[in-house]
């Protein structure tokens, strides 16, 4: 009896399954809607925001289903300006579909505008985990990289992307200021020069070629660069901050002291901007003005090497030697190897005034 019951209930555990299988498949999406969301992508492309948002609402409308509506309902947001509403579309289309490389791109450029680097990167390394040829998810991520001071993890993503996409102008620039920052001078002047080839007007290759002359002391002809590049989206604060620089290079410290001031009401949350500001008070000597822009930088992020130098500089002046050396050992600890000068900086400043001590 045993025997003749195993193949019955065999048979019918594969039935029971089947019956789960067809009441759990989903069904296909409406037609309507997915002519309406390519009509959509279609005005969208043309600069119709109103149309593109009628498409794609309706779209959603016949198929609450199709994320692809909510992320276009997101990008019409973007072009308008409204970045909260084009995060709520990005976050709705995920809820629909949490595998739509596209959402989390769109969501990552929503968080780079609010200054949420990390958030942005986890977002794009989320949209090339679904997609790795994703070659704008990629562009982001070692953009982000950069930006957070990880050069060659960023180097590596552009290498992979220099591979995958070699007629991409914006991907050799975005290479050339990785590769400048490395001090790889000749390759990043190489990789500038093809991507001024494929676009000469492309404002991140005139960036790119900025870095490098800056680098190698040609100051003039690194502001005119930047020129070129704020010319193109007066707004951008990473170039306003590189041309702030280069004037506190030259010895324009009032200029330099200006341009800083403009952009700590735009980004006070720009780790970067605090740093220069800091910098710059103390070439001009105020001192307890760089100490606290130092620790405002520092307190946006914790790992930054190149503030605590200043930093520690600071507090040498104002005479408070031991959290001088105490921010000095920090600093020895955290930078990294391409710091080479400053670190021999650093250990001057602390054997010096270990041999001040002693004669004390």
């Amino acid at each position: 009896m045993k025997r003749r019951m195993r193949p019955a209930l065999a048979f019918t555990t594969v039935m029971a399954a089947l019956a789960a299988g067809c009441a759990t498949a989903p069904r296909p999406l409406h037609a309507r809607a997915l002519a309406l969301q390519a009509a959509g992508v279609e005005a969208l492309g043309r600069g119709q925001l109103d149309r593109a948002a009628g498409h794609f609402a309706l779209a959603l409308e016949y198929e609450p289903r199709i994320g692809e509506a909510e992320n276009g309902l997101g990008l019409v947001a973007l072009r308008r300006g409204d970045w909260a509403r084009a995060e709520e579309r990005f976050h709705a289309a995920l809820a629909i579909n949490e595998d739509l490389a596209e959402a989390h791109l769109n969501l990552a450029t929503v968080l780079v505008h609010r200054d949420e680097e990390a958030a942005a990167l986890g977002e794009a390394r989320a949209a090339l985990a679904i997609d790795p040829g994703y070659a704008d998810a990629r562009l982001l991520t070692a953009e982000l990289l950069l930006q957070i001071g990880k050069l060659d993890d960023a180097r590596w993503e552009l290498e992979k992307l220099c591979a995958a996409a070699p007629d991409r102008a914006d991907v050799h620039a975005a290479n050339a200021l990785v590769l400048a920052r490395l001090g790889r001078t000749s390759a990043a002047e190489e990789e500038a020069r093809r991507a001024l080839e494929l676009d000469a007007d492309l404002p991140a290759a005139h960036r790119a070629r900025a870095e490098i002359l800056r680098r190698a002391g040609d100051l003039e002809a690194a502001s005119r660069e930047l020129d070129v590049v704020i010319a193109s989206n007066a707004a951008a604060i990473d170039d306003r901050l590189a041309h702030a620089v280069v004037a506190a290079g030259r010895g324009l410290w009032s200029d330099a002291a200006r341009e800083l001031e403009a952009l700590l009401e735009a980004a006070p949350r720009r780790p970067e901007v605090r740093f220069a500001a800091a910098f710059v008070a103390l070439a001009r000597n105020e001192r307890e003005a760089a100490l606290r822009a130092a620790d405002a930088a520092l307190a946006l992020r914790a790992h930054y090497p190149e503030a605590r130098l200043v930093r520690a500089e600071a507090l040498s002046r104002l005479g408070r030697d031991a959290e001088m050396r105490h921010e000095l050992d920090l600093f020895l600890a955290e930078a990294p190897p391409r710091m080479a000068t400053e670190r021999a900086r650093a250990e001057r400043m602390l054997r010096a005034r270990s041999t001040l001590l002693e004669i004390q």
